[in-house]
């Protein structure tokens, strides 16, 4: 009896079986067409399992180019995106790498762009070789090297213009706005407005009793630096350079003099023997001094930044290329003077940042690859710190 009643409701069984198999049919069904018009669906409890057993080979070729594509793109537009983000100060305005990688091909127009507002520059970071600036602010000197081509021009701070000018390799010293001092093997003074040189001589070779007793006559030597109608002290190499009481339309008894004509060991000793026999002098500052007060002395401008010189307060901070100490190139740019307005100061750097710095704790020095050129600045006194009349 049992056995013939199974028999009995074996169709039944089978029928409801193919049922439920045809239910779970459509609503799979259901399910991949949900998932593939609606992505949200995606969260309504359905196993990913179920997306999986609805894609095709083709829907994996289609993601797989996708994939590759997007990663083309991502690839090609990177550097891109790299270089014109850094050119036009977008990131990465202060990574040694981006800039010795791309400042020397970016545009000129981005070249501010790159900088702070407080930060104006002057000479570009590409190219430029030396700089001088004149006693009274006004004047840049800049040797270029640019292509294997050599050039020097002067800078006017106040007009902007720039005017070639032919010097010789050996060093220079300005001594005015308008006179420089050329030390070649027979120095002269030369004159920027009409392009004249004048003859200098050392003093010993001048007078025949510049000597007394093997020794310097240091009484000739102050009567003659009294009757000079100009007298320069530069401070880099401790020279003196007194001009004829007759200058310009008489040079023949225009004379130099310094450390090794005064007795003594003293640094200091040339200032010293000017300033015991009361002689007028002008210092010329140092390349690199480490603090320059402002025209009207109410700023002193060192490397970190400018303060004021009353009370000491920092008003602005100097820049830096990397805003990191760097055991070789420091971390601020260099003092070298302030123009002629008062309303900024002229900084570069010393020695340029590396990308790479080594010390093997063999010698004191540091090894430096890959050197990352930076340009001169002008750091902007801030507009609200200046006086009226020096406000733009």
């Amino acid at each position: 009896m049992k056995e013939s009643s199974r028999d009995e409701n074996l169709p039944v069984l089978q029928s409801f079986s193919r049922i439920q198999v045809f239910s779970q049919h459509i609503s799979l069904k259901k399910i991949c067409y949900n998932h593939k018009n609606n992505p949200l669906s995606a969260y309504s409890g359905h196993s990913i399992t179920t997306l999986d057993m609805a894609t095709t080979p083709v829907d994996l070729l289609q993601r797989r180019y996708r994939f590759r594509l997007i990663l083309f793109i991502l690839l090609f537009s990177l550097p891109i995106l790299l270089y014109y983000g850094y050119c036009w100060g977008w990131w990465g305005r202060q990574s040694l790498l981006l800039q010795y990688l791309f400042q020397c091909s970016c545009p000129i127009a981005s070249e501010e762009a790159r900088y702070p507002d407080e930060v104006d520059v002057i000479v570009s970071a590409c190219g430029y070789t030396n700089i001088r600036l004149s006693p009274g602010g006004r004047l840049l000197y800049v040797n270029e090297n640019k292509l294997w081509l050599t050039s020097s021009y002067l800078l006017d701070l106040q007009t902007n213009e720039k005017v070639a000018v032919d010097l010789p390799k050996d060093p220079f010293y300005f001594l005015t706005d308008n006179l420089a001092y050329v030390s070649s093997s027979e120095g002269y003074i030369l004159d920027w407005v009409n392009k004249k040189q004048y003859p200098i001589q050392k003093f010993a070779a001048l007078y025949p009793d510049a000597y007394m007793n093997g020794e310097v006559n240091l009484d000739r030597l102050a009567e003659e630096l009294q009757e000079a109608k100009h007298v320069f002290l530069i401070h880099d190499n401790d020279a003196v350079i007194a001009l004829a009481a007759e200058f310009p339309d008489s040079s023949e008894y225009n004379f130099i003099t310094g450390r090794f004509d005064i007795p003594g060991l003293d640094t200091d000793r040339v200032q010293a023997f000017l300033q015991k026999e009361g002689i007028v002098y002008q210092s010329i500052p140092e390349s690199f001094p480490a603090e320059v007060i402002s025209p009207d002395e109410r700023f002193i401008a060192r490397a970190d930044g400018i303060y004021f010189a009353e009370t000491g307060q920092r008003i602005l901070e100097g820049y830096s290329a990397s805003r990191f100490y760097r055991p070789y190139s420091r971390k601020y740019f260099m003092v070298r003077g302030w123009t002629h307005d008062g309303t900024g100061i002229i900084y570069s750097k010393f020695l340029d940042p590396c990308l790479i710095e080594t010390n093997f704790f063999v010698f004191d020095d540091y090894g430096c690859f890959f050197e990352v050129p930076q340009p001169v600045i002008l750091l902007k006194v801030p507009e609200e710190d200046l006086l009226p009349a020096q406000r733009p």
